[in-house]
């Protein structure tokens, strides 16, 4: 067999036809960018699938008023970003990856919630939870009557809960039914048990929060970790949270509008509520809260001492309005009263109620003697979780996110045991 080997003339042609192709590469890379030069990058890490054009130059953005008014006039601050047919493409740049879309929301939830097989077995006298499932065109549309055209809603009708189980005490079953009472004709309602949530959070590519299954080690109260699972699964799908002793009051089926993209009752601190919001997927709140979230956890000197209320609850929360208010040039220290408020990439958020009357709307912890229903559901508060893991250290002994993350990579005596 003969062997033909190829020429130096020949290998100076393929080289230079390879070189030539990768330039050519970089330059369409480069083309793709150039328009953007000016526009403030950090802006176009949020919600990149939700617009149509092209962000504006810094100049433009910086032209928003310093009055921290509730008026439309806050649209002139707006920062749009790329449709995905014109987004910036790169192997190492995350913005030029397009996030997830959900076309078919209500199946891929209820294959995300559905992670027993069969039915499991409630005891001690605890009733099985059952979701109710309705199909996209009634949760992700309203009708028009005079046409009877389809409106694809901002917000869909998803109601989420989380709890340990699906086995609930008779007073919590009652809360869910009294939602499916009030809501049923139109909204899918789902329960996410811990099941479902460690599915949610470690089965899939987060993009986005690139730091969190690994900070998730840090997580030593049960309560934190349902704070950013909130987060996390309003920004992926919408919909509504709400805390599984949160019932409706004034609330309804027609409250929330196909037009609102976010949707938050007061508390009585006079801060939107964390117990029970809704919002339009990609959401900037929702990443700014998840965020802050995370960071507040990463760099815990002990995560033992964890208050959730202030490092992934409520504190986060509030610090992600903030950022959705300053990040479009408008002061913010989070207390505010009913209005519509605007903020970065011309997203908005309806805040309803008064803090005098926070119950107006949404009546929070609807169940008596909750701590003992919790206990017969196996469910513990975050205090008495921060007490047994510092039991699992002598002395003075605390241990750090950032050393617990190192030991997690490199002691293989180290095992998620002693993590939520």
């Amino acid at each position: 067999m003969r062997i033909i080997i190829p020429t130096r003339n020949f290998l100076k042609v393929g080289l230079v036809i390879t070189v030539a192709y990768n330039f050519a590469w970089i330059a369409r890379q480069h083309g793709k960018l150039w328009p953007t030069l000016g526009s403030n990058y950090d802006q176009l890490m949020i919600s990149p699938d939700q617009f149509d054009q092209l962000p504006p130059s810094s100049s433009s953005s910086s032209s928003a008023s310093s009055k921290n008014k509730k008026t439309n006039n806050r649209n002139s601050s707006a920062v749009l970003l790329s449709s995905s047919s014109g987004r910036r493409s790169s192997l190492f740049d995350p913005r030029g990856k397009s996030l997830p879309i959900h076309p078919t929301t209500n199946y891929e939830l209820q294959q995300l919630v559905s992670s027993h097989t069969p039915q499991y077995t409630c005891s001690n006298g605890l009733t099985y939870i059952q979701d109710h499932i309705l199909h996209d065109n009634i949760t992700h549309y309203d009708i028009d009557e005079s046409s009877g055209q389809r409106i694809p809603r901002k917000i869909p009708r998803l109601l989420h809960f989380t709890s340990k189980s699906r086995c609930m005490t008779q007073s919590f079953a009652n809360n869910m039914q009294k939602w499916k009472d009030t809501l049923g004709s139109k909204y899918s309602i789902y329960i996410h048990d811990d099941t479902a949530i460690d599915k949610f959070i470690y089965q899939r590519y987060w993009m986005e929060f690139p730091e969190l299954q690994e900070v998730m080690s840090c997580i030593t109260a049960g309560a934190a970790k349902a704070d950013v699972w909130r987060y996390l699964m309003i920004w992926e799908f919408g919909g509504i949270y709400s805390d599984m002793d949160s019932a409706p009051n004034k609330f309804s089926v027609d409250t929330i509008t196909f037009e609102d993209d976010a949707w938050f009752p007061l508390e009585m601190l006079g801060i939107p509520a964390q117990y029970w919001f809704a919002a339009s997927p990609r959401h900037p709140i929702m990443y700014f809260s998840a965020k802050s979230a995370l960071q507040a956890v990463a760099w815990r000197p002990d995560i033992s001492n964890n208050n959730a209320a202030k490092t992934t609850g409520p504190g986060a929360f509030k610090a992600g309005f903030i950022y959705f208010e300053q990040l479009a040039g408008f002061p913010s220290t989070g207390y505010v009263t009913e209005g519509l408020y605007h903020g970065v990439h011309n997203r908005s958020v309806k805040v309803v109620g008064t803090k005098e009357n926070s119950n107006e709307w949404i009546q929070r912890e609807s169940i008596r003697g909750k701590s003992s229903n919790y206990e017969q559901m196996g469910m513990t508060h975050f205090h008495e979780t921060r007490g047994k893991f510092r039991l699992m250290h002598s002395g003075d002994e605390t241990v750090g996110c950032l050393m617990q993350r190192f030991r997690m990579h490199t002691d293989m005596m180290v095992g998620w045991n002693n993590i939520v």
